[in-house]
């Protein structure tokens, strides 16, 4: 028997937004804190799957200021300036200073332009760096929040300086960076490489070639971690589609060899490889079955030695095969670009995983 919305207790990580934003979360009847850790859950889990070259795409909302579009970019790093000023004037507070005023920080309260103006501070930010300093910011701010009785969080003078810093205001932007960060997760599936061309150009193949060895060990390094936050046990789970986590690994690590052995035999003289005879879609269907049953200990070790065979077919290749699409496609769209685009695929699964199980009321309750 299906349960409804109305059945059950709200899931803050995986409800629909709006279902969230209709919560009265100043009620005193709400665990404040239960609520920020999982509002906090999902606006930590939105760019899950995502290469770093995604964070500054313009378009994910316009500037309430009239500046240029944000970016993915622009939005954390808004979140994150405000979890460090917090941390300054909730301190103030603590020590017995008064809440600031609107007028503390920009004259007349206009903090439309006092967030757009503050952009710049995180225009040249790395996206891990952001990350990490986010990741810093809000635990330092989160641990002197709890220092602060519930009603004085709950009070007309401090509500909107704790609250619309903290869950209150990642709420706002999930209604924002969810969809957007949808959208580009299925654009990196369709192998948009979010700038630059990858396939390099006789005049800028030495660059281009750097380019495409950072971003291959950025990518790499990436998908590495995800995986490897998932237990052995839950590799035979279903992720978002009908592959298990290590159909998608078994799957990477087949064209890994693939792709090698078409560099290897072109070196040693042979024609470029056509793709499969039975096609694209036959072909992988059949190499995921044959690796089913194989132990996510296996896999890994296959998906290693994959990855270190087509890299040096790779490091291998002459100018002339860096700059032949037929070549060029048999590295890049077997290395990192298929990496990128299974990241994108499961990123949010691997997400979801490490969250509490959803909140599931029987039909007699």
């Amino acid at each position: 028997m299906t349960v409804s919305l109305a059945q059950r207790p709200v899931d803050l990580r995986r409800d629909p937004l709006p279902v969230l934003r209709a919560i009265d979360f100043r009620s005193p009847s709400r665990d404040y804190w239960a609520d920020e850790a999982a509002i906090h859950d999902r606006f930590s889990a939105v760019w899950t799957g995502l290469d770093d070259a995604a964070w500054r795409l313009p378009g994910a909302a316009p500037s309430d200021a009239g500046g240029p579009d944000w970016s993915l970019l622009d939005h954390v790093g808004h979140v994150v300036d405000w979890w460090e000023l917090a941390t300054d004037y909730i301190a103030e507070v603590l020590r017995g200073s008064a809440w600031p005023a609107d007028d503390d920080f920009d004259v007349g309260g206009d903090f439309d332009g006092l967030n757009e103006r503050r952009r710049s501070r995180f225009a040249e930010v790395a996206p891990a760096d952001l990350r990490a300093r986010g990741a810093a910011a809000h635990q330092r701010v989160i641990a002197l929040a709890r220092q602060l009785p519930p009603e004085t969080i709950r009070s007309d003078a401090a509500w909107g300086w704790v609250h619309q810093i903290l869950h209150g205001h990642e709420l706002d932007h999930l209604t924002v960076l969810e969809p957007w960060a949808d959208a580009l997760r299925s654009r990196q599936i369709g192998n948009d490489p979010f700038g630059f061309d990858p396939q390099p150009t006789r005049a800028g193949l030495v660059a281009e070639r750097t380019r495409f060895w950072a971003a291959e060990a950025a990518i790499l390094a990436a998908f590495r971690e995800a995986i490897e936050a998932v237990p052995d046990p839950a590799w035979t789970l279903a992720t978002d589609g009908d592959w298990t986590l290590a159909d998608h690994v078994a799957h990477l690590a087949g064209w890994f060899n693939e792709g090698a052995a078409a560099l290897e035999a072109h070196r040693a003289g042979q024609p470029w490889a056509d793709i499969p005879a039975e096609g694209i879609d036959a072909f992988n269907a059949r190499q995921v079955e044959a690796a089913r049953a194989t132990p996510p200990a296996e896999l890994r070790a296959q998906f290693t030695t994959g990855l270190a065979r087509l890299r040096a077919a790779t490091t291998a290749m002459t100018d002339a095969e860096w700059l032949d699409p037929d070549g060029f496609s048999w590295a890049y769209e077997d290395l990192h670009g298929h990496v990128r685009a299974h990241h994108a695929m499961i990123g949010p699964w691997i997400a979801r995983f490490g969250w509490p199980a959803p909140v599931a009321t029987g039909p007699n309750r």
